[in-house]
């Protein structure tokens, strides 16, 4: 790559070009005026010998005829060095209203959102310093474009899965309750199975406005945490206990595998407890029907390692790089049997960033999916 020069030095160059221009014009003026002299005039060279032997302080010679060469000569000199001049200082900045015509032309294009084109490159440092600058802004502006249009693509795709994951269950709602005005529950028995039917309705739809909430406040990053020293053990327990509850609702068996001891960690409970709900019912969502849930943590590298697994189906390698993007989904088969907005993952890796924690999943294809969250424990000597 060619070095580039300086506006500076392009125009000591200019000037330095002048002046050489100016001089070589001025000899070939004298030169030309000399020869013509000598031509024209009668006995003009010996006039010249004697003009140059005065001018070097050898003789007194004040010739009529002498004053009238000199003042036109001067004043033909210094009309060629005007022109010389003007021509080499129009060349030169000609170039420099090219470059800023097009520069005015990339802001006019960056003001008015268009953003296909090529700023060209120059030989002036200072200029292709700020041509590479007004580049990077249009590519970042580009790539803000492209974002936000996914972005908007992305909104359209959350609508449509939220209306379709929501409509099921205000459907099945609205059909038991109609079942009971109409007495078609016609015992206690019945109407207590539609009524239960109706809440785990109500708590789907529940969880799928929290995950919208959650998501908006995400993607606002207004995400509000409570951070606290958590004891591990008691509170690991506690969930062990209401997802053993609810894994057997759903036909599978629950086990638990939780160390002893005091693992303290700084956390928001809330939103701990966010992620690891999420984690098991995903579990649940995509496990072998009357499967197995493992739930587990133990002690590794100055953390704890929480853990979800399951035996079902298992995600694709192709499709494991993706599962923590917003709205992504495994199996898309899976939109219109499984309720969902594919929020899930993406708001737990953003709450597990929060707590300077890692999350990640393995899987295998026909085997099932490990997820992991690993958590700094808290220091004793930074506790209270």
């Amino acid at each position: 790559m060619p070095k580039k020069t300086t506006l500076r030095g392009q125009f000591l160059r200019t000037v330095l070009l002048m002046l050489a221009c100016s001089l070589l014009v001025g000899l070939a003026v004298i030169v030309a005026v000399m020869i013509a002299f000598v031509e024209k005039v009668p006995d003009g060279e010996q006039f010249l010998m004697d003009s140059v032997s005065f001018l070097f302080g050898k003789e007194v010679l004040g010739p009529n005829g002498m004053i009238h060469v000199v003042v036109l000569a001067a004043i033909a000199l210094c009309l060629l060095v005007v022109l010389v001049c003007v021509l080499l200082a129009s060349r030169y900045t000609s170039r420099i209203a090219a470059a800023l015509r097009e520069f005015r032309q990339a802001a006019d294009d960056l003001r008015s959102g268009e953003l296909d084109f090529q700023i060209l490159t120059y030989p002036e440092r200072e200029l292709d310093e700020l041509a590479q600058a007004l580049e990077s802004v249009r590519q970042r502006l580009k790539a803000t474009a492209a974002a936000e249009a996914a972005a908007q693509e992305e909104r359209g795709l959350l609508m449509a899965n939220l209306s379709h994951d929501l409509r099921t269950p205000i459907t099945a709602i609205k059909g038991y309750v109609e079942g009971i005005q109409d007495s078609i529950a016609a015992t206690p028995e019945k109407q207590q199975h539609y009524l239960d039917i109706v809440y785990n309705k109500t708590m789907v739809m529940e969880k799928l406005v929290r995950n919208m909430s959650d998501f908006s406040e995400y993607e606002l990053g207004r995400m509000q945490y409570h951070f606290e020293y958590v004891d591990m053990t008691p509170f690991l327990q506690d969930l062990a206990e209401e997802y053993q509850y609810d894994v057997q609702q759903s036909g599978m068996t629950f086990q638990a595998a939780l160390p002893k001891g005091s693992y303290t960690v700084t956390a928001d409970r809330g939103k701990l407890k966010r992620v690891l709900d999420n984690l098991v019912s995903n579990a649940v969502k995509y496990g072998k029907p009357g499967g197995e849930i493992h739930f587990s943590a133990e002690e590794y590298e100055g953390g704890l390692v929480l853990q979800v697994t399951d035996n079902g189906k298992g995600i694709s390698p192709q499709a494991l790089h993706h599962v923590f993007d917003s709205f992504f989904r495994a199996d898309a088969a899976r939109t219109s049997s499984v309720p969902g907005s594919g929020l899930g993952l993406a708001i737990c890796r953003s709450i597990v960033d929060s707590h300077h924690g890692k999350i990640w999943l393995t899987s295998e294809e026909g085997e099932g999916t490990r997820a992991f969250v690993y958590l700094p424990l808290q220091k004793e000597e930074g506790m209270p």
